[in-house]
C-alpha cells in the first residue's frame, strides 16, 4: 500500500467515523419512528456501521444492509440519492425510505438510510378519510346554522358601531336595514328574536314586524 492510498483510506475512515457519531443524534432529533442507518459499503455486502432508533427495523451494528433492486438490477455503488420510496419492515409495517450515497473521491464508500415508519400515519389517514367521508344525494342539500342569542346581540352592536349612533337615534331606514340583515341571517326563525330586537332598539314588537315586512317587500303598498 502506497502512502497516498493510506492517506485516502484514513480520510474515508475519518469521514465515516464522524457520520457514525451523528447518526443516533440525527435519529433522536427527528422522531422515535425514524431510523437513521449508516451502511459501510467498503464491505461486501455492506454492513451497518451506525444506527439510531434501531427498533424500527430491529437491527443493530454489524447487521447486513437490505438488498435493493432497481427494476431487475440489484443496487451496486449507487451514485444518486433515492428519495422517499416505499418499503416494508420485518414486522410488516410500512416504511418511507431515503437512501443517500456517501461519495468520496468518486467512490461510494457508504450509504445513509433514513427509514420512517408510516404505519401509524397510514392508519390515521384511513381513519380521517372514513370520518370525513360524505354520501352523495340525488338532490343538493343546503344547511344553514342559525345564530344563537349572543351572536344576535353582537350583530346589533356591530351595526350600531358602523352607524356611529346609539339605538335610540337610528332612523327608520337604518332600522329597516338592520332588520333586513337579521332576516338574511335567519335569526327570525328563532323563538324570542322579535322581543329581543324590540327591547334592544327601544321599539315595540309591532314596529319590528312592520320593519320586517318592509325589509322583505311584504308590506302593503296599495
Amino acid at each position: 500500500m502506497d502512502q497516498s492510498s493510506g492517506h485516502s483510506e484514513q480520510r474515508v475512515q475519518d469521514i465515516l467515523d464522524t457520520l457514525a457519531q451523528l447518526v443516533p443524534q440525527i435519529a433522536r432529533s427527528i422522531t422515535k419512528d425514524c431510523e437513521v442507518v449508516l451502511h459501510d459499503n467498503r464491505t461486501s455486502p455492506p454492513r451497518i456501521m451506525a444506527i439510531g432508533n434501531g427498533h424500527v427495523t430491529r437491527r443493530g451494528v454489524g447487521d447486513l444492509m437490505t438488498r435493493i433492486a432497481i427494476g431487475k438490477a440489484e443496487l451496486q455503488n449507487l451514485q444518486e440519492p433515492l428519495f422517499n420510496y416505499s418499503s416494508v419492515a420485518p414486522d410488516g409495517r410500512q416504511l418511507r425510505v431515503s437512501l443517500l450515497p456517501i461519495i468520496v473521491d468518486g467512490k461510494t464508500v457508504a450509504y445513509l438510510a433514513v427509514n420512517f415508519s408510516t404505519g401509524d400515519l397510514l392508519m390515521a389517514q384511513r381513519a380521517i378519510t372514513e370520518l370525513t367521508r360524505t354520501e352523495p344525494h340525488p338532490k343538493e342539500i343546503q344547511e344553514t346554522f342559525l345564530p344563537s342569542s349572543l351572536p344576535l346581540r353582537q350583530i346589533i352592536e356591530n351595526f350600531l358601531e358602523d352607524s356611529h349612533r346609539p339605538a335610540h337615534l337610528l332612523d327608520r331606514e337604518d332600522r329597516i336595514e338592520l332588520v333586513r340583515r337579521l332576516h338574511d341571517l335567519g335569526v327570525f326563525q328563532m323563538r324570542g328574536t322579535v322581543r329581543e330586537i324590540a327591547g334592544r332598539l327601544g321599539i315595540s314588537r309591532a314596529a319590528v314586524y312592520n320593519y320586517l315586512k318592509l325589509a322583505t317587500g311584504e308590506a302593503d303598498t296599495s
